[in-house]
C-alpha cells in the first residue's frame, strides 16, 4: 500500500472537473487519479529535466493505472471569488467589455491522503519520493502543495472516499481515471486513432484533444466514487449543521452565473417566477413525491400535501442583487427557513447545481454556505441589506396585499400589514405604513414607478394576486431583524423590505 499525502500550503485547492465549465463553480474533490498521474509526469519534465520518460516512470504509471485508489479526505468547505476579466472590444458607452469568471475552490482543514493498493516492488520508491518532493501544485497553479509519502503509523483523515458506497446519503463523484496498460493495448489494437500506448495518452494536452474532437481523453474512463454527504459541509457559524434538530442551520446562500454571452442574469422584476423556478430546481434534488412530505421546510406542506400552519416558518426564497454594477439583476439567492433545515433539505441544498429562468435554459448555481442567519449579515466585508436590523424598513420589491383591498378596517393596507406581522410574531407598527405615490420627484416614488414592471404570475398553480403593487415604509417601535418578507408571494421574492438607510434609487 502506497500512501500519497498532499498538504495545501495556500489553504485552497482549485481544480475544475473534466467536462465542466469553470463558471459552473464546481471543484474536482478529491482530485482524480488521471490528474495526479499527469501532475507527476509534468514534474518529471519540468523539475527533473526529462527529455523522455524513463522506464522506471513507465512502471510507476502502469502500476497506478492498474488499481483504483482510495481517498481519505480532511474536513473541508467550499468558496469562490468572482473576477471581471477584460475582453476584446468596448461597450457602446466606451467602457471596456468584461467577462465574469468564477474561481471556485475547496478549503481543506488538513492534508489529503491517497491510498494506492500497489506493492513497493512494482516500481522504484525513490523515484516517487523525488517526484513528490518536487511537486509544486496540484490542479491549477494557485493550488500550491507539499507532497510526500505518508508513514505507516501516521494518523489519517477519517472521511473515506472509494468506489464502494458506504452511506445512503453519499454523493456520487465522477473522477477521470486511466485504464490499465493491458486494456489500452487491446483498445489500440482495434482503433488506430489514439496514441501508441497509455503513457503517450496521458501526455496529450487539452488543445490537441479539443482539435481532434475527443470528448474524453484516449486511455481514460470515468470512475464513480462515493463521497460522504458531509465531506463538503458548507457550514457557516457552526461546527456541524446536521447534528441536532434543536440547533439547525436556517440559511443557505447561493450565487448565480451564466457563461453564455447572449444570456444575462434575471431581472429583479421577474423575482416571483425566477424564485419559483429556483424552488422547483431545488425540490428536484430531494427526490420523488413520496419524499417531499418529509421535507416541510422547503415544500411548505405536510405529508398529506396540505399547507403548513406554522406562521411562515418554512423556506423563503429571497432574490439578492449584491453587484453594485447591476443592481436590477438577481445574482444571489438566499434561502431562509426559520424552522431550520433537516438532513433531507440540506442534502438537496448541497446538490443543487443549476436553475433556469425565462429565456435562459441553464443558470449555474454555486452554494456559498449553509449556516445560521447571523453568519450571512455581511459578505466580503460588505453588509447584506436584506439581513440588516432597523426600526424603519422600506420596500425592496413590491408589497401585494394577500386579500382584496378595502379603504378601511382589517382589509385596508394598514390592517393587512399588521395582520402579516402578527402571523410572523413580529413587532407591531409604531405608525401607519407610508405608501409612496408613483412619481419621479423622490426615491420612493421612482421605486413605486419601477414596481409596475414586476411580474405577478408564475408557472403552475400559483394563483392570482388580488391586485396592487405598493411601495411601503414601515416604522416599528423597536428594531426588527431581517429578512422581512410580507404579503402575497413573500416566499418567492415579493414583499421584501430593506432598512431605510439601504434603500436604492431605481
Amino acid at each position: 500500500m502506497i500512501r500519497l499525502l498532499f498538504e495545501f500550503s495556500a489553504g485552497r485547492y482549485h481544480a475544475t472537473p473534466w467536462g465542466h465549465h469553470v463558471n459552473e463553480g464546481l471543484v474536482e474533490w478529491p482530485p482524480s487519479p488521471w490528474r495526479i498521474i499527469r501532475a507527476l509526469l509534468a514534474t518529471g519534465y519540468t523539475k527533473l529535466g526529462w527529455q523522455d520518460v524513463p522506464d522506471d516512470m513507465r512502471r510507476l504509471v502502469e502500476a497506478f493505472a492498474a488499481h483504483e485508489p482510495v481517498y481519505r479526505l480532511p474536513r473541508a468547505t467550499t468558496g469562490h471569488t468572482r473576477h471581471y476579466m477584460p475582453v476584446r472590444g468596448l461597450k457602446k458607452n466606451g467602457v471596456q467589455n468584461t467577462s465574469n469568471v468564477i474561481d471556485a475552490f475547496v478549503i481543506p482543514d488538513g492534508p489529503l491522503v491517497v491510498e494506492w493498493p500497489v506493492s513497493d516492488n512494482s516500481f522504484p520508491r525513490n523515484l516517487l519520493e523525488e517526484l513528490l518532493d518536487r511537486l509544486g501544485y496540484l490542479g491549477r497553479a494557485e493550488s500550491r502543495v507539499r507532497a510526500r509519502l505518508a508513514g505507516e503509523n501516521e494518523s489519517l483523515p477519517d472521511l473515506v472516499v472509494s468506489t464502494r458506497r458506504r452511506g445512503v446519503d453519499d454523493d456520487p463523484v465522477r473522477l477521470l481515471a486511466p485504464v490499465s496498460a493491458a486494456a489500452y493495448t487491446d483498445w489500440r489494437r482495434r482503433s488506430q486513432d489514439g496514441p501508441e500506448d497509455l503513457l503517450a495518452a496521458l501526455q496529450i494536452d487539452t488543445r490537441t484533444l479539443q482539435n481532434e474532437g475527443w470528448n474524453i481523453p484516449p486511455g481514460a474512463r470515468e470512475s464513480v466514487y462515493w463521497r460522504p454527504a458531509h465531506a463538503l459541509a458548507h457550514v457557516f457559524g457552526a461546527e456541524s449543521s446536521y447534528d441536532t434538530r434543536t440547533d439547525r442551520s436556517d440559511t443557505a446562500l447561493f450565487a448565480l452565473s451564466t457563461d453564455k454571452k447572449r444570456d444575462v442574469l434575471p431581472l429583479m422584476e421577474r423575482a416571483l417566477p425566477t424564485m419559483a423556478l429556483f424552488r422547483r430546481a431545488l425540490l428536484s434534488r430531494i427526490g420523488d413525491e413520496q419524499q417531499l412530505g418529509t421535507c416541510p421546510e422547503l415544500t411548505g406542506k405536510d405529508r398529506e400535501g396540505r399547507p403548513l400552519r406554522c406562521k411562515h416558518q418554512h423556506a423563503h426564497f429571497i432574490p439578492l442583487s449584491l453587484d453594485s454594477q447591476a443592481p436590477r439583476r438577481i445574482d444571489h439567492v438566499l434561502v431562509y427557513a426559520p424552522m431550520g433545515f433537516g438532513p433531507l433539505a440540506e442534502r438537496g441544498l448541497r446538490r443543487l447545481r443549476r436553475t433556469w429562468a425565462k429565456g435562459m435554459d441553464d443558470i449555474a448555481v454555486t452554494l456559498i454556505g449553509i449556516g445560521k442567519r447571523g453568519a450571512f449579515r455581511s459578505l466580503g466585508g460588505k453588509p447584506v441589506p436584506e439581513l440588516g436590523s432597523s426600526t424603519t424598513w422600506v420596500s425592496r420589491t413590491p408589497f401585494i396585499p394577500p386579500r382584496f383591498l378595502k379603504p378601511r378596517g382589517k382589509d385596508s393596507i394598514e390592517g393587512q400589514v399588521r395582520a402579516e406581522l402578527l402571523r410572523r410574531e413580529l413587532p407591531d407598527l409604531a405608525v401607519p405604513p407610508v405608501i409612496a405615490a408613483p412619481t419621479n420627484d423622490n426615491v420612493a416614488g421612482r421605486q413605486a414607478r419601477w414596481f409596475r414592471r414586476f411580474v405577478r404570475t408564475r408557472q403552475g398553480n400559483g394563483g392570482t394576486p388580488p391586485g396592487g403593487l405598493f411601495h411601503l415604509t414601515l416604522t416599528f417601535d423597536r428594531p426588527v431583524e431581517g429578512p422581512l418578507c410580507l404579503g402575497w408571494g413573500s416566499h418567492f421574492g415579493l414583499g421584501l423590505f430593506v432598512p431605510a438607510n439601504e434603500g436604492c434609487d431605481a
